[in-house]
């Protein structure tokens, strides 16, 4: 589904409300062409020309980077209007949160997919600690019995954030998967999919419309994304089983799926537990099956010194904690170590549907 999707459990608002969204997303968009312009401007003005060697690291320009006034009207610009943005929408979601939950039990009631809840053995503790991207109370929120507030949240504010970003309405990525899996894998014909790390079901309705033969399953940590995520795709008519289960230890049977795929779940995940789900991916695939995890392009090595600076911002400034984990992983070579044959391992960067930031998409087959 598109950014343009639309459904009755979006928080709705009035007049005056949708004016507060859309000042929040026109201060982003300010953010982003003027003051981020002016400081790449001030960058190449007046601190390159002062270095005795051209830079190589983050390292080597931070200092006088984050000294120029430019640097620090950005980065404030920054925390704030993120700030703004979940106090907006935090409080429209309280107003309508009644509806929205009545709306809810309603279409689940008639749902032809489902959702299992289970007390967890351990929910890693580095995601319950964390508020990623200062959504308030983070991924694991929980105010109440059979709360959907989490995932209410995710999906309003993910909106706005990459609106923001340039990213256009009509973005996808789970369509943008979808149509590289079937130009790499013409004869793929899987019989279960998997989606780790769901979160509020933004993609997982994509999947049974694109593989109708396929029983699809999501799994994820939080109860309330889950909440939500299952009457989201019973509201669209998706047929989706959602789990609460960790990716790096799921209850599913070996070999029970014949493709595996995750969207902007790698940058959320601590350094020390990718090779675990990179382990549990391929315990759980079949043979002949395919895993594609798809995440935002962020690779420290893609990047000049003064754009690495810019994306640290995201885990000293922007509730991102596990952000360098990421930029700094080998996802490939975490595949082969995980047994995934090397030859059969491939990565590239995709083209977005409608956006100018390409998506990092890692792909093995067994």
């Amino acid at each position: 589904m598109s950014r343009a999707t639309t459904h009755e459990l979006q928080p709705q608002t009035d007049h005056d409300g949708t004016s507060r969204r859309l000042a929040v997303l026109a201060c982003k968009r300010a953010v982003r062409s003027v003051l981020e312009s002016r400081l790449r401007k001030d960058y190449e003005t007046r601190v390159l020309p002062e270095l005795e060697q051209a830079p190589t690291r983050a390292a080597d320009i931070e200092q006088r980077t984050r000294e120029l006034d430019s640097y620090k009207t950005w980065s404030s610009a920054s925390r704030a209007s993120q700030d703004r943005m979940w106090r907006v929408l935090a409080e429209q979601v309280d107003a309508d949160y009644a509806r929205i939950a009545a709306d809810a039990n309603a279409e689940t009631r008639s749902a032809t997919g489902s959702v299992t809840l289970d007390e967890l053995d351990s929910i890693p503790q580095y995601q319950a600690a964390a508020c990623i991207h200062g959504q308030p109370g983070g991924y694991m929120l929980e105010r109440a019995a059979d709360d959907l507030a989490a995932g209410i949240l995710y999906e309003a504010g993910g909106n706005i954030y990459a609106l923001g970003q340039g990213i256009g309405k009509k973005d996808s990525k789970g369509q943008r998967l979808i149509r590289h899996i079937r130009e790499s894998y013409p004869d793929l014909a899987p019989q279960r999919i998997l989606e780790m790390g769901c979160s509020a079901g933004g993609q997982s309705t994509d999947y049974p419309a694109a593989f109708p033969d396929a029983a699809f399953h999501a799994i994820d940590l939080s109860p309330a994304m889950l909440r939500f995520a299952h009457a989201r795709a019973a509201a669209l008519g998706a047929p989706v089983h959602f789990h609460q289960m960790d990716a790096g230890n799921t209850r599913f049977p070996d070999g029970h799926f014949d493709l595996i795929i995750s969207h902007n779940m790698f940058h959320e995940v601590a350094a020390e537990h990718m090779p675990t789900i990179m382990r549990e991916c391929h315990r759980l695939l079949a043979p002949g099956g395919v895993c594609v995890h798809q995440d935002v392009p962020t690779q420290t090595g893609r990047f000049d010194p003064y754009m690495q600076l810019i994306s640290e911002w995201q885990k000293d400034n922007n509730d991102e904690p596990f952000w360098l984990d990421y930029a700094n992983a080998d996802l490939p070579g975490l595949m082969a170590e995980a047994g995934f044959e090397s030859s059969r391992v491939a990565a590239d960067y995709l083209e977005a549907v409608d956006g100018p930031i390409p998506w990092y998409v890692v792909t093995a087959a067994r």
